[in-house]
């Protein structure tokens, strides 16, 4: 099945695409690199081609501050964030399988890795749009709620846990995730602030 035939299928029809994924053989490599570090880098490419191409400055990202941030410093903060997502999934994939036998699911990271990963199709789409103001946000925000959604379809046939207990094992995951992404995040301002304070201003974020 091709990319573009199992993220349609994914976000249109997921239950039936679950019941066929859940059965789905093969390795954590080909799941990466044939689906998760193509469709991940759609927020990259959007970051730096539109964002960078719009001439986003500091001003904008930091209220109102005067040091702006040109295309090579956007490009690299793109990269990062897009080197980090994939770092946070396999992460989170970890975690998930670790927590499964607690609700009664599988313990299977290539399962986990599996629901978590093809579960990210909305938000990797949504990346399309995220440079557009109030759009992006949006979409970003509908995209998200729909990921929660298919995590929570998918727990039963993919991992095997019990129906009653899909609701509180979806909530668990979410919480993971939102601890992981703040923490991911501070990486990220981490990363930002040091090239401002480390002499950087005049270089990376001037985009010379």
């Amino acid at each position: 099945m091709s990319i573009l035939d199992r993220a349609k299928n994914v976000i249109l029809k997921p239950t039936d695409e679950w019941s066929i994924i859940s059965r789905e053989t093969g390795t954590i490599g080909v799941l990466f690199g044939g689906y998760a570090a193509i469709l991940a880098a759609i927020p990259m490419a959007a970051g730096i081609l539109f964002t960078g191409a719009l001439g986003i400055s500091g001003a904008g990202l930091l209220g109102g501050g005067a040091i702006p941030i040109g295309f090579a410093a956007i490009a690299a903060m793109s990269v990062i964030g897009y080197i980090l997502s994939l770092i946070t999934l396999y992460l989170m994939g970890i975690i998930v399988n670790s927590v499964s036998p607690s609700f009664n699911g599988k313990s299977d990271l290539h399962q986990s890795l599996k629901l978590l990963t093809y579960a990210s199709t909305p938000t990797w789409l949504a990346g399309l749009v995220s440079w557009i103001p109030i759009l992006g946000a949006l979409v970003s925000f509908a995209a998200n709620v729909y990921v929660v959604y298919l995590i929570y379809l998918g727990l039963q046939p993919v991992l095997g846990v019990p129906k009653e207990k899909v609701a509180g094992f979806t909530v668990v995951i979410v919480l993971i995730y939102v601890v992981l992404s703040l923490i991911v995040s501070g990486i990220i301002i981490g990363l930002l602030f040091s090239t401002f304070f480390a002499g950087g201003t005049t270089g990376a974020l001037s985009g010379a």
